[in-house]
């Protein structure tokens, strides 16, 4: 990895340093940017935004931007700025391989089927039985297909580690602008 990667990922570890990221509309990247850390002038700003999300660094959802989850943290040293060149014309991102694979979900064409992991990898997930409901109220209402509900929850997972696939459900419908109390719903109560 060259130094131009290392500058898109210090300056993404700068801007989005809540784990899971939460999405930032292009004004707050913009004010992060130009007036909290004065790297980049407002100018500039929307240029790198689009040449960020070009390159598969920064992903777009309905006018917010959060990084690609595989993104590696890359805590900027002391004193560190970026170099506005390298962020103008970034490298594709490339995401790096992980050192053990994680299971994942299997769908199948007709219709998705999710085989839920038993590998201690992962926590036990008492909202098992609330999984398939809850991939068709994700997909109905956000209107993607049911593949794309579990392809995204699975890329949840394999960045956050060890979380329940309800909670990596959550978090897709979340990004989605669903409403949270439906979800809490279908997943039920603890036993």
């Amino acid at each position: 990895m060259g130094n131009d990667s290392e500058d898109v990922e210090r300056l993404i570890h700068a801007t989005f340093r809540d784990s899971p990221p939460i999405p930032l509309s292009e004004q707050e990247l913009v004010r992060i940017w130009a007036l909290d850390m004065h790297w980049i002038s407002p100018e500039l700003s929307s240029e790198i935004i689009e040449s960020l999300c070009q390159t598969g660094w920064l992903i777009r959802s309905k006018d917010l931007f959060f990084p690609d989850p595989r993104i590696c943290s890359n805590p900027p040293p002391l004193g560190w700025s970026p170099i506005v060149r390298r962020l103008k014309n970034p490298p594709s991102f490339v995401p790096k391989p992980s050192r053990a694979s994680k299971p994942e979900l299997k769908v199948k064409s007709n219709e998705p089927q999710v085989e839920l992991s038993t590998s201690h990898d992962y926590p036990p997930d008492w909202a098992g039985n609330n999984i398939k409901p809850m991939i068709s109220w994700i997909s109905e209402e956000s209107g993607l297909t049911q593949k794309e509900v579990v392809r995204r929850a699975q890329r949840k997972r394999r960045a956050l580690g060890p979380v329940t696939l309800w909670f990596s459900l959550s978090l897709v419908a979340r990004e989605q602008g669903l409403e949270m109390s439906t979800i809490m719903e279908l997943i039920g109560e603890p036993n």
